[in-house]
């Protein structure tokens, strides 16, 4: 018999930093049968933390050498060459930017969309920012499908004008083996932050954007204090620090930790006693699948598939409001912490169950298999 070439796959994002397309993209290729898929990164700008850690498991990844808002003809040009040099058959592109370019490398090869956001409010973004998004739709019905991580993202951009071929709902997928209760963890995150072992701790995980709403959270935070004086508030993400300028706290700031970007978020997770996402908009709110995973009950906004992922695990509450998030955390310290912990226990046994990485992974592969296979027929 002969010998069987894995498929080429070229992927092309926007950046390569810490963030949800990013370690979900990670993720993906980490996992991938490699005798089946042979895999490579074009990153559009220079790239960053997530592009290291592709390297160390051996995907070959790119750069572009743009310049974020920056347009720039000759990143086309290495983008062809790139493309000539590799192959691919198939081009996956991961959301709005990287979508557009993508499309230069049409012919022959197999061009397929990636967006990972649902109702996003493109005021709070910059003029090129919305310029891709409505471009896409107009463009929309040229790939050979655009792949979704959520309901909520599909409803959203079939509102927009999205009209592609073919609709692919992949929910993300997580590694249970790396998000998992973990009391060590517990201990040394909170030892490092001095925050007694039995104090109660609240945390937020997510990068400083206007999708996140922190100022919710704050609110909601300042609210809560009163009645739970001794309360401790742990939240990371890029530009998440007391030298950012629009993050301001006046009270308790000593129970307030911004810790910025970490590459330990599964420890900083499993030393939560409640997990919370204020989100105004997701797609699939990973940073609360993974708190889920790591045993932590979870508090979230209505935001995308949050109330899909959760179903009966956790609470789910309006946008935008501070006095619900705070009487949603009051209602789960009433709670014993047994049974915060069953519920807990709970949250992680539901994405053992519907949203593991390997079945993640399959529905991926399974997509490329049949793309190629019904062209080749």
């Amino acid at each position: 018999m002969p010998i069987q070439t894995p498929t080429r796959i070229l992927h092309i994002i926007s950046t390569l930093d810490v963030g949800g397309a990013e370690l979900n993209l990670l993720r993906l290729l980490k996992s991938m049968d490699r005798n089946a898929f042979e895999n490579h990164v074009a990153c559009m700008t220079q790239p960053g933390t997530t592009a290291h850690k592709l390297e160390q498991i051996g995907i070959p990844v790119h750069s572009l050498k743009m310049k974020k808002g920056v347009p720039d003809p000759r990143a086309l040009l290495r983008l062809r060459f790139l493309a000539g040099l590799t192959t691919p058959g198939i081009i996956q592109c991961w959301m709005y930017h990287a979508n557009l370019i993508g499309l230069t490398l049409l012919k022959p090869r197999i061009t397929l969309w990636n967006i990972r956001c649902s109702d996003m409010d493109l005021s709070y973004y910059t003029r090129g920012y919305r310029w891709s998004v409505k471009t896409g739709a107009v463009v929309s019905r040229i790939p050979e499908a655009v792949i979704v991580n959520s309901h909520a993202g599909r409803k959203a951009h079939e509102e927009l004008g999205y009209r592609p071929k073919r609709w692919v709902i992949i929910p993300n997928g997580f590694d249970t083996d790396v998000f998992m209760p973990d009391p060590k963890a517990r201990s040394e995150i909170r030892a490092e932050l001095n925050i007694p072992e039995n104090a109660l701790a609240i945390g937020l995980i997510g990068r400083f954007d206007p999708m996140k709403d922190h100022g919710t959270f704050f609110q909601a935070s300042k609210l809560f204090l009163k009645s739970n004086p001794h309360t401790h508030f742990i939240l990371a993400g890029k530009d998440v620090t007391r030298e950012n300028p629009r993050i301001v706290l006046t009270d308790n700031t000593e129970q307030f930790h911004l810790l910025g970007e970490r590459e330990d978020v599964e420890r900083i997770l499993a030393c939560l006693d409640i997990a919370t996402s204020s989100s105004i908009s997701e797609g699939f709110p990973n940073v609360i699948a993974e708190a889920m995973a790591c045993g932590v009950p979870c508090v979230t906004t209505d935001a995308g598939d949050a109330r899909l992922l959760i179903g009966d695990t956790g609470m789910v509450i309006n946008k935008s409001s501070p006095r619900n998030l705070c009487e949603a955390w009051e209602l789960m310290v009433r709670l014993s912490p047994n049974i915060r912990r069953e519920m807990g226990l709970m949250a992680r046994e539901r994405i053992m169950h519907l949203f593991t990485l390997k079945q993640t992974t399959e529905s991926y592969e399974s997509l490329y298999r049949e793309i190629i296979n019904s062209k080749s027929s």
